[in-house]
């Protein structure tokens, strides 16, 4: 670690390490440290480190087995793996079996296994695998000589050099780490054997279009040690079939040219969820695919978007099919309407959130950057922004926000905070940025089951002795942290340091206990620190809390418009249902319905409904629906969850 504490209780960079370059023999006085699972040496001051020497013979890396330093899972094994812990190493003969951008995608990692399919991460700790397009936040940030080309998937190296890091990172797996890594620090790292085809400059224009529009793709398709002898696009309009299940079209080799192809997707009806990717076989017949297949995968990856004939949704940003909940539209401008859940005002969560009440999943996003300060909550807002990944949390950095002239009060999602089905990224992710309302199903007060687990937060449940599993984390008392974003005007805090510290509470203070009973918590789903955790916007948020709270005076908002109003007197019945589902609206004005599943598609759609309607299900597969029910004016509306039970 190079860097000291000086006399004034400054830490600094040691001078002569900025200096030092492959092939310097120094002398180091230190002291052995751990960071984050990986042993370090920190220098104790100026004078701890010495340039006392040279040579032009590079250090030669050691040959080692990925099997003596993971598994099969990328699990390390410290009895044969450890010695090589800050090594410079070789790794040869591996392939690449799966892709990971990161920082927008502005850098990658990627995964390789040797021939008995033990796996190691190939990470960038040393900026070696940047792409053009990152901006690194120092510019003295060392980076590797040369340029770097991404490899493929189903890339073979004969040989990957770099050093070993052991290192946690928030990512666990297995015995609680994410094994070892080899880190490359210069282009002569990368000895490629062969390799599949290569597809970049993907483009899709319009990126969101209309129920008119075909949807031109764009690509080029090149072989490095060879020739792309098929390219192929695979794409479906059909939400049930699996992506293996495509029809396959040859794409058109744009006359002219060696490698620039293309393919028309014709137009679709409006709410359609469009699937497709692309696959590439080489003379050697090495395939590889746009989006990258992992290899083994028994799918192909697929990229997707959604026909809408008004403009792209919230929901078109929020809806992810990878696994670490990434925007697809991440890096991209991207304009979207949304009522405002949070905003910036006093009393409330300090931070802009807007969602989209057409949709009770994926409807929600947080804003931040320019012009945000000025809205109200039940304002709907146009905002103009780039999408971008904090932290594995979607959000927009808003170029510009306006109000359009419409308001409408936001019904929460409500949840059942001891589902242990729920507890998973994956389960929760669809709820991403959107107001939320933990309830128990059966009107049972909650209790705060575990009062303090570190960082403000503390969990919720049905039951004093819940697990993990069956309780919810909630986040009270920070705000003005780096990597905290929690209200000031919640009087709730699981320590009295957080009355100060991260921003002054705004509110009187009450420190947690499991003494304490509520009917339902109201919030914005966070993402933080691989978990999600809920983030009262005031004391209001608090429904039913045997322990009194100071009131809150939200600023309302002054837009003299009337409201949109939920849909009164509406009867769903039952749900769960299995094959049919009975809707009943009290009185004589006409409805209309829609019924939308995961994907967005719009299923059923009922116009000029009076009073009881049924909808068979029969058809459709289990799982959860939207139900939509809106009046003709379009000025009451309200979402509602189904669940068909199969």
């Amino acid at each position: 670690m190079g860097v000291y504490t000086n006399s004034s209780g400054q830490q600094v960079p040691h001078p002569n390490i900025t200096n030092v370059i492959a092939g310097d023999i120094v002398e180091v006085i230190g002291r052995v440290g751990v960071f984050n699972n990986g042993l370090q040496l920190e220098v104790l001051d100026a004078n701890s480190f010495s340039i006392v020497g040279s040579t032009t013979t590079m250090p030669t890396p050691a040959v080692v087995s990925v099997g003596d330093l993971n598994d099969v899972n990328r699990n390390n094994i410290p009895t044969t793996g450890e010695q090589w812990e800050g090594a410079f190493v070789d790794l040869q003969n591996v392939t690449v079996v799966e892709m990971i951008p990161f920082a927008g995608g502005s850098r990658i990692s990627f995964n390789v296994a040797d021939g008995n399919g033990n796996l190691i991460n190939v990470s960038d700790r040393f900026l070696a695998m940047k792409l053009p397009s990152h901006q690194t936040v120092n510019p003295a940030s060392p980076a590797m000589t040369g340029s770097f080309a991404p490899p493929v998937v189903g890339t073979f190296y004969s040989s990957l050099k770099g050093v070993i890091r052991h290192d946690g990172n928030g990512c666990f797996t297995g015995n609680g780490t994410r094994g070892y890594e080899l880190h490359p620090f210069d282009a002569s790292h990368f000895t490629v054997g062969f390799s599949p085809p290569l597809i970049t400059n993907f483009n899709r224009d319009p990126s969101i279009p209309t129920s008119n529009q075909d949807v031109e793709l764009t690509f080029n398709v090149a072989d490095a040690d060879g020739t792309a002898d098929t390219v192929m696009v695979y794409w479906s309009a059909d939400a049930s079939v699996s992506s293996s299940a495509f029809t396959g079209t040859p794409a058109t080799l744009v006359a002219g040219t060696t490698d620039d192809y293309s393919f028309n997707i014709p137009a679709q009806p409006n709410g359609t969820f469009v699937r497709y990717y692309v696959r590439a076989v080489d003379n050697d017949n090495n395939e590889s695919f746009f989006p990258a297949t992992a290899v083994g995968a028994t799918e192909p990856s697929v990229d997707f978007y959604f026909v809408r004939n008004n403009g792209m949704q919230i929901q078109d940003i929020q809806f992810t099919l990878a696994q670490n909940g990434a925007s697809p539209y991440a890096g991209r401008p991207v304009t979207v309407k949304g009522f405002v859940t949070a905003s910036t005002k006093i009393f409330d969560l300090g931070f802009l959130y807007i969602q989209d009440t057409s949709s009770a999943e994926w409807a929600g996003i947080w804003c931040v950057g320019n012009n945000i300060t000025q809205f109200f909550r039940d304002e709907e807002v146009e905002v103009t922004g780039t999408v971008e990944e904090f932290f594995g949390f979607t959000r927009l950095q808003v170029a510009t926000a306006q109000l359009t002239g419409n308001r409408h009060k936001v019904e929460p999602v409500v949840l059942d905070p001891s589902d242990a089905a729920m507890n998973t990224p994956q389960n929760l992710e669809k709820y991403e940025s959107m107001l939320i309302e933990y309830r128990d199903p059966n009107n049972d007060k909650l209790v705060i089951n575990q009062p303090n687990i570190g960082f403000g937060e503390f969990r919720i449940s049905n039951d004093l002795n819940a697990t993990n599993d069956e309780s919810r984390r909630i986040a009270t008392g920070r705000s003005v942290g780096t990597t905290a974003f929690f209200s000031l005007w919640t009087s709730l805090i699981t320590d009295s340091l957080w009355i100060t510290q991260d921003g002054e509470l705004e509110v009187p203070p009450v420190i947690t206990s499991d003494t304490m009973t509520m009917d339902a918590v109201q919030g914005i789903m966070f993402f933080g620190f691989s978990n999600f955790k809920l983030l009262p916007r005031n004391n209001d948020d608090f429904i039913g809390l045997n322990v009194p709270l100071d009131s809150t005076n939200l600023p309302q908002s002054t837009v003299s418009i009337l409201e949109v109003n939920p849909l009164e007197g509406i009867r769903i019945y039952p749900n769960p249902a299995t094959d049919f589902v009975y809707v009943d609206v009290a009185g004589t004005d006409f409805y209309n319905i829609e019924l939308v599943d995961m994907a967005g598609a719009v299923v059923v759609k009922r116009t000029q409904m009076q009073g009881k309607e049924t909808l068979d299900l029969s058809g459709f597969k289990g799982g959860m629906y939207i139900l939509r029910v809106y009046s003709q004016d379009g000025k009451y509306n309200q979402i509602n969850r189904v669940s068909i039970a199969r």
